[in-house]
């Protein structure tokens, strides 16, 4: 029987010919990704277990893209110093300190996630890094045992198959839209639920590997464990380029793969969506909420921070004015994302039209910066909108791809963007 790309990336790290859904083996994974709020938590921890060293320093990454921002009286900076200080004395160089931006760009750009690699992390967001044809296993806080130990042990998921066709996106809608299309059929039930979601399908060819990243970081709201894909050539050519010598082996599925579901979504038949509060599944066509008045509007978040992202942002806002009573924020996904933006004349745009570009991290998201009070409406191209996410509980929160966002701050309403070209 043949075995899914999973199973394949599971059985490698476990040392095993094969494996199948639902067993349970240890692995070794290829890396541990970790964000400071649990990276400085797990090692104070270590600290009064009596140790002081990493298993293997050069397999965890950890990224400092939560509060990279440290506000006047929030603490946050003494986390900063008391990882840059184990940094320093440990010899840990995987630490990328605020600005570095989110480590799901990290572990791709750095060339961390490679073709055929098994990462843990702390976030199922992180399912992005598929793009490149590796494997995310999200375990929470437990990364602390990989980061001590090596070895862990994982589920092997069963996997699921979403054939994407269609050769293109139309005018005004953007791969997010696709995401909000999956979370709409799968949200509320479980047929997704400690799956792995493997995309394929010509419509893939159409996306760019920005998009393809947005893609599987939305998987796991519509709740999926996991996501990945085949490598193609341009997922290859740039992680050739990143990769520094560093091993890699791209997995296929074996064409007598075994999986629990098979769907497809076309492309070419998708509309503007916006998920309506409060949950993931309660999405809409734009119309349905068009006119809904808005007091801020964000671009960010895994979701949607890369430089398409940006760019398809910057498209509808490029000659206009965001509304005098909206306030947007813009953060860029990580400082390569900073730096393009900065060289092609996109944050020129965006300090014109009355945006706010923030340093690169999680931010808005995760609703560090940009509070919300009570009343108030936001429209976001973030991951998260439940009550509270974003400040007050009183507070609505809207969802919709980066044309929409720009699109409703330039007008003060949620906004079908066609409208405006």
């Amino acid at each position: 029987m043949g075995q899914t790309i999973a199973e394949k990336i599971i059985a490698r790290a476990a040392g095993v010919e094969a494996v199948r859904p639902g067993e349970y083996v240890t692995v070794s994974p290829d890396y541990t990704v970790i964000q400071e709020l649990y990276f400085v938590r797990n090692l104070k921890t270590m600290a009064r277990l009596g140790i002081d060293r990493l298993a293997h320093p050069d397999k965890v990454v950890a990224v400092v893209d939560h509060t990279s921002q440290a506000a006047v009286g929030s603490g946050y900076q003494e986390l900063h110093t008391y990882a840059r200080q184990f940094a320093e004395r440990t010899g840990f160089k995987n630490f990328f300190g605020p600005g570095s931006g989110l480590r799901h760009l990290v572990m791709v750009e750095k060339g961390f996630a490679r073709p055929g690699t098994l990462i843990f992390s702390d976030e199922g967001n992180i399912a992005s890094i598929g793009a490149v044809n590796a494997l995310n296993i999200p375990i929470s806080w437990e990364v602390l045992v990989t980061m001590i130990g090596d070895e862990n042990w994982v589920r092997v998921p069963a996997s699921v198959r979403i054939e994407v066709l269609g050769d293109r996106l139309p005018p005004g809608v953007w791969v997010r839209d696709l995401v909000q299309a999956i979370n709409r059929d799968f949200g509320t039930g479980d047929d997704l639920v400690q799956k792995c979601v493997e995309f394929t399908g010509p419509g893939l060819a159409a996306l760019s590997l920005d998009s393809r990243q947005g893609l599987l970081a939305g998987m796991y709201h519509a709740g999926a464990d996991t996501a990945i894909m085949e490598a193609d050539e341009l997922a290859l050519s740039y992680v050739a380029e990143r990769a520094a010598g560093r091993p890699y082996q791209p997995v296929a599925a074996d064409p007598d793969a075994t999986y629990d579901l098979h769907v497809s979504y076309d492309l070419t038949t998708l509309t503007p969506f916006v998920t309506a509060p409060p949950t993931h599944d309660n999405v809409v066509p734009v119309a349905e909420v068009a006119g809904t008045r808005v007091d801020q509007a964000t671009i960010g978040s895994c979701a949607s921070n890369r430089f398409d992202d940006l760019q398809a942002a910057a498209e509808v806002l490029r000659g206009r004015q965001v509304s005098p009573h909206v306030t947007m924020y813009i953060s860029p996904g990580s400082a390569e994302v900073y730096a393009r933006a900065a060289r092609e004349g996109l944050l020129e745009i965006f300090a014109e039209a009355g945006a706010a570009v923030q340093s690169p991290g999680c931010n808005t998201c995760w609703g560090y910066l940009g509070q919300l009070t009570d009343g108030q409406t936001s429209i976001s191209t973030h991951q998260e909108h439940y009550p509270g996410r974003n400040g007050s509980r009183q507070a609505q929160i809207y969802l919709a791809n980066p044309y929409v966002v720009a699109a409703s701050a330039v007008t003060g309403k949620i906004t079908d963007p066609r409208e405006l070209w």
